[in-house]
């Protein structure tokens, strides 16, 4: 089957899970970008 991706709803809820996580420990630009590039989602 054709796989479509996540939806609205499982990606607005990823990007609000992420939002959490750098509020919550990143104390430099560099240390929430990092956050952001590990929670990337491997596509291969």
């Amino acid at each position: 089957m054709f796989d479509r991706g996540m939806s609205n709803e499982q990606f607005n809820s990823h990007l609000e899970t992420l939002a959490k996580l750098i509020e919550k420990t990143a104390t430099s630009v560099e240390e929430a970008a990092q956050i952001v590039r590990d929670a990337k989602i491997d596509t291969t």
